[in-house]
């Protein structure tokens, strides 16, 4: 059956926008993982449930797959979704519960690293 699928500039709430979802915006440092076991500096800008939006000098390509690990959490997979003048989205393989998006946010306040404003990236 063929459904009608909205622009994905479009933003609305069709469920069959996958990208949609509530963001809150940080700038919290975290170590980027490649599959062969590099690691380079990253700072999330923003979580939701679906992913990350990542900035990074490392340079990404669409549809690799990498880990994003938060120091004092864990690491969370996923592939690359989008990719822009060094900031990339990163949709992880398995949702990341709300409860535990709630914690990212906390530990971000915690360091001083809430909020997307006055904040060295790779500092």
């Amino acid at each position: 059956m063929n459904r009608y699928r909205p622009p994905a500039s479009d933003g609305g709430r069709e469920p069959l926008d996958r990208r949609y979802s509530s963001r809150t915006a940080m700038s919290l440092k975290a170590v980027l993982i490649t599959p062969l076991g590099d690691e380079h500096r990253a700072v999330i800008r923003n979580v939701s449930t679906l992913g990350f939006k990542i900035s990074s000098e490392y340079g990404v390509t669409i549809g690799r797959f990498l880990a994003i690990d938060i120091p004092g959490l864990t690491a969370y997979s996923g592939w690359v979704a989008w990719s822009y003048l060094g900031e990339f989205g990163l949709d992880v393989a398995n949702a990341i519960p709300g409860p535990v998006v709630e914690h990212i946010i906390e530990i971000a306040d915690e360091r001083g690293q809430g909020g997307a404003f006055g904040f060295t990236p790779f500092g």
